[in-house]
């Protein structure tokens, strides 16, 4: 019985053997190494203009295109009040108006992924204004939004008050990048540089500036005013110039100002731009109030000045030109205006802010032709104010896709898979060796044959 059973454990031992051999090679061989799908990052940018201040919410995947992130936009939300400049007396408020948006946030960021997500604040030209007026005041603003965002579990990066160019160039880049000027998402699934790319100019206006960038078709003459950002492994020269002042509200400003310098003693003041049967009644102190006007030397602030509306589109554009040097250029003629050096423009353009919301208006959006909108605009300027109804383009985008560059890309999480009928064949070869070794071990522990008890009473 003893050689009985030697003989079936080695059998055992043997199948056993081969069972574990076969797992082993199932288990080897024809693996496919796959990415997971990498995790969605966020980010978010604050956008302080001078008028109104709106949070926009990005996301991209946490693999990069050459270093840079293909980036969504997935949240906007409108800060309550005025610009952050306006609270200029009272700084704890410009904080304190950014308190909804950041909860709304809060609500939408995964829990785990709120300390990871960067949050900028950028100024624009009201607090480059501010700076102007009064350095301290402004200084405060941007210190009391900070200690707000600070008290939200987020990566905050700063609060700081973009330049001119910076403002353009940004503007730039979010009409390419919507546009698949730098990148385009093909039909087999990937993300390509477009062959044949037409790069777009840009033109922005806000309420207290105006900005134009683009890529110039010759060399430039003053390498102050551009800036090379680097898109999806490509650097560009970007020509870009932001005309302080030359928004829509403080250009109306400086043309009030012109208009009362202009009249003399004659009052109410005669309004071209304004439509007839308009009247606006400011006091002196409000007229005054910036650094794009000049004040007299003496003037009483609480003086009222009445503007009434003429319905003169001509003359309007006419006294526009007032306000605006188109002559004096050291580098003529490649000049903008103001005796700013500007590269003969090349290419098209796309407006957008303060732009589209008035060619929107006037039914002239999404194109039109210069003729078409010259005809418009001096058709509706004529019209009466009692005829006149009353009635999301930006730079953050493209500093978001800018400041991707300095967010690194994660690391993909790799899985290792086999085909569903390999898988299963050795889910059987490693359960059959398990029971395989149960049985083996059952033998051992229960088989106990007589023989070998009357053996060993015998011996003793």
């Amino acid at each position: 019985m003893s050689m009985v059973k030697q003989v079936a454990l080695a059998a055992v031992v043997v199948v056993m053997g081969c069972v574990g051999i076969i797992a082993l090679i199932l288990t080897l061989v024809q693996h496919h190494l796959v990415d997971l799908p990498h995790r969605m990052q966020y980010g978010m940018v604050f956008d302080a203009g001078s008028t109104h201040t709106s949070l926009y919410m990005y996301r991209w995947p946490g693999n990069k295109e050459n270093n840079t992130g293909v980036v969504s936009q997935m949240l906007v939300c409108d800060v309550d009040g005025d610009g952050i400049s306006s609270y200029a007396q009272d700084p704890p408020g410009a904080g304190l108006s950014l308190r909804k948006c950041l909860d709304s946030a809060l609500a939408v960021v995964p829990g785990n992924q709120r300390r990871e997500t960067p949050v900028y604040l950028g100024a624009t030209a009201g607090m480059r204004l501010l700076q102007l007026q009064n350095h301290t005041q402004s200084h405060q603003v941007l210190e009391q939004v900070t200690k707000v965002i600070q008290g939200y579990p987020f990566d905050f990066r700063g609060a700081r008050i973009l330049s001119g160019m910076e403002e353009g160039a940004y503007g730039w880049i979010t009409i390419n990048y919507l546009q698949e000027s730098f990148i385009k998402y093909t039909f087999e699934g990937e993300w390509v540089s477009p062959k044949g790319r037409k790069i777009w100019g840009a033109l922005d206006m806000g309420g207290s500036s105006t900005q134009i960038a683009f890529t110039p078709g010759q060399p430039v003459q003053d390498p102050a005013s551009t800036l090379e950002p680097k898109l999806y492994g490509y650097q560009y020269e970007v020509y870009t110039h932001s005309y302080l002042c030359y928004g829509k509200e403080q250009a109306m400003r400086q043309l009030r100002v012109h208009l009362l310098k202009m009249s003399g003693s004659t009052r109410p003041v005669k309004h071209p731009c304004y439509h007839l049967g308009y009247n606006l009644t400011l006091t002196l102190g409000d007229l005054y109030d910036s650094p794009c006007v000049a004040r007299p030397v003496t003037f009483d602030p609480a003086s009222e000045v009445t503007f009434t509306g003429t319905s003169e589109p001509l003359r309007c554009l006419n006294q526009m030109k007032n306000i605006m040097n188109l002559t004096a250029c050291s580098l003529a003629p490649d000049c903008g205006f103001n005796g700013v050096y500007q590269p003969p423009v090349s290419g098209n353009f796309f407006a957008f802010s303060t732009y589209y919301y008035t060619f929107d208006f006037l039914g002239l959006a999404p194109q039109s032709s210069l003729s078409q909108a010259t005809t418009t605009i001096d058709t509706f300027c004529k019209r009466t104010w009692d005829s006149v109804a009353d009635t999301d383009i930006n730079w953050t985008l493209g500093y978001m896709l800018n400041l991707t560059n300095l967010i690194p890309s994660e690391r993909p999480l790799v899985v290792t898979g086999v085909q569903h009928g390999q898988w299963a064949a050795e889910v059987f070869f490693i359960a059959f060796a398990v029971f395989l070794s149960l049985l083996v071990l059952a033998i051992l522990l229960l088989w106990n044959p007589r023989g070998n008890t009357t053996s060993d009473a015998i011996t003793l």
